[in-house]
């Protein structure tokens, strides 16, 4: 009966490391195509026309809502939402470990954005419709750390509900959240899409990178259980 169990077990964690690692190669595949296409052949094509399909929706009221939508996915708010989950996993649910690995993906998410924005060193838009803001463009800050943020969000849902049509109901609602702010920062012209879509790829590869070296020990502990019951 162990023996089936471990079997079993292994060939769940099978599955899920090679849809892992496909997920890995894409992700990783496509932030080359990009930085390729920006910064060695120079190649704004795509990212004018995205420019040029979305003019025609932008109206006051559209603009309202994404400047709302992308304090969602800026510092201001992620910040203390981290804090505020790091808190809660640390004091109201004693569990040190969880509160270690957001606050390590957290911390390593915005140094690792920062250092590619430090040495890519791409401008940002010239006319953006709201206040210009400072720093470089690629790739976007706040779709790289919604990503990440609510990309925890949706691993925690993943692993705490049991109701099946509300954990997917939840992960996909983090999904589109994430897609919305992405879509806020083209559209307001503080970015541009190819930016947007290097901090989508980049930001699942660290919550990827982050499973696989920080979530390891946790699926090796219970490969142990399984095996000794």
């Amino acid at each position: 009966m162990a023996t089936n169990k471990k079997v079993s077990f292994l060939k769940e964690i099978s599955l899920s490391v090679l849809l892992m690692f496909v997920l890995f190669v894409i992700c990783l595949w496509g932030l080359f195509i990009v930085a390729d296409m920006i910064f060695d052949d120079k190649n704004f094509t795509f990212d004018e026309k995205v420019f040029a399909d979305i003019k025609p929706w932008v109206s006051p009221l559209h603009t309202k809502i994404m400047q709302v939508i992308t304090f969602i996915g800026s510092q201001n708010f992620l910040l203390p939402a981290n804090i505020l989950l790091i808190g809660f996993y640390l004091f109201f649910k004693n569990n040190r470990s969880t509160a270690y690995k957001i606050a390590t993906i957290s911390i390593t998410s915005v140094a690792a954005m920062f250092l590619m924005k430090f040495f890519l060193q791409r401008e940002r838009p010239l006319v953006p419709l709201i206040a210009k803001v400072h720093g470089y463009s690629f790739p976007s800050g706040h779709t790289f750390t919604s990503v990440t943020f609510y990309g925890i969000i949706a691993y925690i849902i993943y692993k705490n509900v049991k109701q099946q049509f509300l954990k997917w109901l939840l992960i996909i609602a983090c999904f589109i959240l994430v897609v919305l702010v992405g879509f806020s920062r083209v559209y307001l012209k503080l970015h541009y899409a190819t930016d947007v879509i290097a901090a989508f790829c980049l930001g699942i590869i660290w919550l990827l990178l982050a499973k696989w070296f920080l979530v390891k020990r946790e699926k090796n502990n219970e490969i142990h259980s399984s095996a000794t019951t």
